[in-house]
């Protein structure tokens, strides 16, 4: 996704994603036209905005991304399990 797309997406202006980007919230792949903004990186700037307008300050707002980075892996992790066991419970009933 183009910048300009970004924004309009966001509703978030130039200086304030400069400013998630350096505090390291939002990391866009560097590509040769500037930066590859991601649909998660979309979804990210989203969530930053509406923590934001919850009240969440620059200084909490590394620690609620972190817990939600961390459930969301949580959350992989778990899905791959039960796909594991499922598969497994599956071979079982097959064989």
């Amino acid at each position: 996704m183009v910048e300009h797309e970004y924004f309009h997406d966001t509703r978030v202006d130039y200086a304030v994603l400069e400013h998630w980007i350096e505090a390291g919230w939002v990391t866009p792949e560097p590509n040769a036209a500037g930066r590859r903004l991601s649909d998660a990186d979309l979804a990210r700037a989203r969530l930053i905005r509406d923590l934001k307008d919850m009240g969440v300050n620059d200084e909490s707002m590394p620690i609620v991304l972190d817990l939600v980075d961390q459930l969301h892996g949580v959350r992989c992790l778990l899905r791959e399990l039960l796909s594991t066991m499922k598969a497994q419970w599956q071979g079982r009933e097959g064989g």
